[in-house]
């Protein structure tokens, strides 16, 4: 019954073209995606860009997610990395460092934000449409994002929302200093198979682990 209501939604709003939506719109598409992935796979590409020195770092690899608070991103450029999340504990883990770094998802970061985009968003920011624009070939609606809470390490922040998929294709935050953070998601998968093991990690014999909770 709930996936029969998932489809209805999703037919009724198809009718409605990307221009002519307003935000609410935007995000009951979106809202109605969410409602019917309990997983999803994707490529995903992670910048990050310092807005006072000008530097740029580029991150490839790829995401499994388990709604709402599982997630594991492993990537391969420009060295090996993993990123971990079972909903409680958060695992970074550098191979080249022969390093791993424990912390609690209760920590403000970024990392919260990638087991469920839009349910992350919603607790801490409010939204506004901002019109539409391409990515990587794919029309989408752009939202602006501002934080409820003038505590939020990331006070303003755009999702942009792929409207043919009505699934964000990408997230930026940006901080008071200038300096963003973005995650380019390709390649989106919705609903695969997916093994819960790859969720928890067990720190390789002989790597430090770093707890900083």
């Amino acid at each position: 019954m709930r996936r029969t209501a998932v489809v209805v939604v999703l037919a009724s709003l198809a009718a409605v073209g990307a221009g002519e939506l307003t935000t609410q719109e935007v995000l009951a598409r979106v809202k109605a995606t969410y409602a019917g992935a309990r997983t999803f796979t994707c490529d995903v590409r992670r910048v990050t860009a310092s807005g006072v020195l000008g530097q740029r770092h580029v991150m490839r690899g790829t995401m499994t997610s388990l709604l709402p608070d599982r997630f594991r991103i492993d990537y391969v450029s420009p060295f090996a990395q993993s990123l971990v999340c079972n909903g409680v504990t958060v695992w970074l883990y550098t191979p080249r460092n022969n390093q791993v770094i424990v912390s609690s998802v209760g920590n403000k970061t970024e990392r919260e934000m990638l087991g469920d985009l839009i349910g992350y968003f919603e607790r801490d920011y409010s939204y506004a449409l901002a019109g539409s624009q391409e990515v990587d070939g794919r029309a989408t609606a752009v939202l602006e994002m501002t934080a409820l809470s003038p505590d939020n390490a990331y006070p303003r922040g755009r999702v942009w929302v792929d409207t043919e998929t009505w699934f964000p294709a990408e997230v930026e935050l940006t901080d008071d200093l200038g300096n963003t953070v973005s995650y380019r998601l390709s390649n989106v998968r919705l609903n695969p198979a997916v093994d819960r093991s790859i969720f928890t990690f067990t720190p390789p014999p002989g790597v430090e682990v770093v707890r900083v909770d």
